[in-house]
C-alpha cells in the first residue's frame, strides 16, 4: 500500500501528462483547461540547436571534384582500349582520330576495335589535299598599268610674211585697225631714232616695196611707228634704209612738235634688216 501509495503520488509531469508506468490518471487528475496543439502556461521548452550545415561552395566543390574524376576515369578506359592499335597513326598526325574512334568500341577490354583505326585516318589527309590544292588559287595575276601614251607636241606653224604691194600698203596705211594681227614684209627710211624715241622704238618712212635712193633722196610715203625693236639695233641711226618683218598692232596717235595730233600705222618688229644709206 505505501509503494503504491507513492507511486500514485507523483506528481503529474509538465503538460499535464501522466507518468509513463501509470495505467491510468492519478486521483484527482484533470485534463488540461488549454486547447490541444496550444502551447503549456510556461511556454514550449527550447529546442535543440541544428548542427551548422556545410557552406554551398564546399558541396559543390566535392561535386564537381567527383564528377571530374569520374570523366577522365572513363577517358583512361577508352584511351586504354584503343591506345595500342592507333598509337602509329596518332603520333604520325596529331588529328582528332583517337577521339572519333573511341564511340565506335564496344568493349573497352577487347581488341576489336583495331579494324576502325583506318577508317578516322582517311577524313584527317582530306584537308591537307584541299590545302595543297587550294593553294595555287588565291594568286591574282597583277593588272597592269595602262601605258600613257604622251600627245605628240603639235608644233606652232611658223610665220608666213607676206609680200606686199603699194595698192595693198596702202590699204593697210589707210585703216591700220582693220589689219591687226597680220604678219607683212615692208621697206622703209629711218626718220627719227633718238633719246626722245627711246632703243626700242623709231619713226620711219614706209612702204610695200623697196624704193631706190635717188640724188641724195628716197620717196617713202607712209609716216609709220614701229615698235618692240630686237636684236641689235646700235648701228641703226637716221636716213638709214632697211627691211623688217613686222605685225599690224593698229593705229597710234601722238602729239606733234607744232602743238598737233597725228594718227600712224602702229608696228611690231619681228626682224630687221639694214640695207643702206640715203646719206
Amino acid at each position: 500500500m505505501t509503494q503504491q501509495y507513492q507511486q500514485n503520488s507523483d506528481p503529474p509531469r509538465q503538460g499535464g501528462q501522466p507518468p509513463p508506468f501509470q495505467q491510468g490518471p492519478p486521483p484527482g487528475w484533470q485534463p488540461p483547461q488549454y486547447p490541444p496543439g496550444s502551447p503549456p502556461p510556461g511556454g514550449w521548452p527550447p529546442r535543440p540547436p541544428r548542427p551548422p550545415k556545410k557552406p554551398f561552395l564546399k558541396r559543390t566543390w566535392v561535386v564537381v571534384t567527383g564528377a571530374v574524376l569520374g570523366v577522365f576515369v572513363i577517358i583512361g578506359m577508352f584511351s586504354d582500349a584503343g591506345g595500342g592499335t592507333n598509337g602509329a597513326s596518332t603520333d604520325a598526325e596529331p588529328s582528332p582520330a583517337p577521339a572519333a574512334s573511341a564511340p565506335t568500341t564496344s568493349a573497352p577490354t577487347t581488341s576489336a576495335p583495331a579494324p576502325s583505326a583506318p577508317a578516322p585516318s582517311a577524313p584527317a589527309s582530306k584537308p591537307s589535299v584541299k590545302a595543297t590544292s587550294q593553294a595555287p588559287s588565291p594568286s591574282v595575276k597583277p593588272t597592269q598599268a595602262p601605258k600613257i601614251t604622251p600627245k605628240p607636241t603639235v608644233k606652232p606653224k611658223p610665220i608666213v610674211y607676206k609680200k606686199l604691194t603699194a595698192r595693198a600698203w596702202a590699204k593697210i596705211a589707210k585703216d591700220p585697225d582693220a589689219h591687226i594681227g597680220e604678219a607683212i614684209t615692208v621697206h622703209g627710211t629711218v626718220t627719227q631714232f633718238d633719246a626722245a624715241t627711246g632703243t626700242d622704238t623709231f619713226r620711219a618712212n614706209m612702204d610695200g616695196i623697196k624704193h631706190r635712193p635717188s640724188y641724195g633722196f628716197v620717196d617713202y610715203p607712209t609716216n609709220t611707228l614701229l615698235t618692240n625693236v630686237s636684236g641689235d639695233v646700235s648701228d641703226l641711226i637716221e636716213d638709214d634704209l632697211f627691211t623688217a618683218r613686222v605685225l599690224v598692232l593698229g593705229s597710234f596717235s601722238y602729239d606733234t612738235q607744232i602743238g598737233g595730233t597725228t594718227t600712224v600705222p602702229h608696228l611690231s618688229v619681228i626682224s630687221l634688216t639694214k640695207t643702206g644709206s640715203v646719206g
